[in-house]
């Protein structure tokens, strides 16, 4: 995979380098920024985290190294999706990383959000009570899984 990376990265010079992901899959992103950033691999003022529904992935320690090294970082979270409340604080010290991005309505077009700058902020989604399970799958009106149907109605644009 590092290869395959290596190979892309050359062959696309000047561009900057978006990882994603949803619930697991945002958390693996979380974890691979952090790698390619520590290692050298791309310029960390050059990538791009956004994550939703993204769990607590590390401790303090963790939370601070993303914060130190990659500028761009985001996690977005739909209202009350209980994954982001995961792994609880107290338990073995996990701790989010910032910037969340907390929509706290259904995040049709047009709604209003609340940017909280901290690793853990009471003004988003840790001041709420979070136990939603379906709105871990609902993010701007798309299945989390429509991909399993073949990504049907990706656009809803066309």
């Amino acid at each position: 995979m590092k290869d395959d990376f290596l190979t892309l990265k050359n062959a696309n010079h000047g561009y900057d380098l978006w990882i994603t992901g949803h619930s697991l899959g945002a958390a693996m992103a979380s974890l691979a920024a952090t790698t390619i950033a520590t290692n050298k691999l791309f310029p960390a003022n050059k990538i791009k985290l956004v994550t939703f529904g993204q769990p607590r992935v590390g401790d303090v320690s963790y939370a601070n190294l993303v914060d130190s090294i990659i500028p761009h970082s985001y996690r977005i979270i739909h209202q009350n999706d209980v994954v982001p409340s995961s792994p609880p604080e107290w338990l073995f010290g996990y701790h989010h990383h910032k910037s969340e991005i907390w929509f706290n309505n259904d995040m049709t077009s047009g709604q209003k959000y609340i940017e909280c700058d901290e690793d853990e902020s009471q003004k988003c989604s840790d001041g709420a009570f979070n136990m939603d399970m379906i709105e871990h799958l609902w993010y701007y009106n798309v299945l989390a899984n429509f991909a399993t149907d073949g990504c049907q109605g990706w656009n809803i644009h066309k």
